[in-house]
């Protein structure tokens, strides 16, 4: 990582440029648009190898650059991931525990689109959760209309039912999911390349290590039994609440559980291909998905890895 002045600066000006075209495929392209997701990555390995300094530098020219080239709105954008992106490379350069980092990248991710959400009503009278909700209600309808011209039965109760669901679950759907998504695939491709491109990788951990504080079942219990203090405060919307917070925890023990998955697969020594196979197949089918959840979940009671937190 010692890494003299001018050649952080080359390096910082050369990924901050990797970053501006991710920024601008994103923007342009719509078959591109998923390319948002890794906007950071050249901004978490500036910091990571150049020093926080240099990632400011390099991302404040940035969004300069896409002010200039595209607009304020579509720069905003990309401020909502190179933000939290620079404190996952600084604690990648601390060498700092992948749970807290991802923990701290998701948290400033979730301030970053609430923050987001808040400047398009107050500017632009835009309310993008409300948004999302009237065209889901607006596809489920157009739906609805299409079975009924086929002569099918429409569950009536089913189908608000489905509706409620789904509005209850948008928050965390919108804001809080894919801050944890980008955060772990955020500092997952970043270790990997930085493990490519530097010689020493003792200071990189495993992804396979990544583990829950061992205190994480009393915190899972400290947090339900703090929501029932707001349970009885007017205005808010206490279900909602403890189902987003539900949402979070499973997805946790997840990410968790994913990786009891691959160290288990590393110990019958799986080949790599093998590997990423069985992982991606693991999640698109549900059952898998539920086994690998209570998994992670057990782990963090029993600490099947002997990892020390």
């Amino acid at each position: 990582m010692q890494i003299n002045n001018s050649k952080k600066l080359m390096e910082a000006s050369i990924l901050s440029c990797i970053g501006i075209v991710f920024a601008l495929a994103s923007t342009y392209i719509p078959v591109l648009g998923m390319f948002f997701i890794f906007n950071g990555i050249p901004y978490t390995i500036i910091t990571a190898r150049c020093g926080i300094r240099y990632s400011i530098m390099g991302s404040f020219i940035s969004l300069i650059i896409l002010i200039m080239t595209t607009n304020p709105i579509s720069a905003f954008i990309s401020a909502l991931v190179i933000i939290p992106s620079i404190f996952i490379g600084h604690n990648i350069y601390k060498n700092e525990n992948p749970f807290k980092n991802i923990a701290l990248g998701s948290l400033i991710f979730i301030v970053m689109m609430m923050l987001y959400i808040k400047i398009s009503i107050i500017i632009f009278n835009v309310d993008i959760v409300k948004g999302f909700n009237d065209i889901l209600i607006e596809s489920i309808e157009i739906q609805k209309d299409v079975l009924n011209g086929l002569g099918v039965k429409i569950d009536e109760k089913g189908l608000s039912s489905i509706l409620e669901y789904f509005s209850v679950y948008l928050p965390s759907t919108l804001v809080i999911m894919p801050s944890i998504v980008i955060s772990f695939i955020n500092y997952c491709a970043s270790v990997f390349i930085l493990r490519k491109t530097k010689k020493d990788e003792s200071l990189l951990p495993e992804i396979k290590e990544f583990s829950l504080p061992g205190n994480i079942p009393f915190g899972i219990v400290l947090i339900y039994l703090s929501t029932l203090v707001i349970k009885y405060v007017d205005g808010i919307y206490y279900e909602s609440i403890v189902m987003n917070l539900e949402m979070i925890i499973l997805t946790l023990f997840l990410i968790q559980g994913a990786c009891v998955y691959s160290y288990f697969l590393d110990k019958i020594n799986i080949k790599r291909g093998v590997k990423g196979f069985l992982l991606i197949t693991s999640f698109i089918i549900k059952p898998i998905v539920f086994i690998i959840t209570i998994i992670g979940m057990l782990d963090s009671a029993m600490n099947f890895r002997k990892i020390r937190r």
